[in-house]
């Protein structure tokens, strides 16, 4: 399976957010969302830690030269 684009995460995370703020589903479905949104969000704030460590690294590199 392709890893999927850190936006494309943020994107469905935010139509789950809209769903759930919209209260048009029934509570299965609020369920099922609110999970896939946990998972997103775990995922999305790892990436997020993933990608200031390589910043840091980055940065500190152009720092030594």
């Amino acid at each position: 399976m392709a890893k999927e684009k850190f936006e494309d995460q943020m994107k469905r995370l935010e139509e789950i957010v809209e769903k759930l703020e919209a209260g048009e589903t029934d509570m299965d479905e609020s369920i099922s969302l609110y999970e896939e949104g946990l998972e997103l969000s775990r995922k999305l704030k790892k990436q997020l830690q993933n990608f200031e460590k390589k910043i840091e690294e980055i940065n500190k590199d152009h720092e030594d030269e």
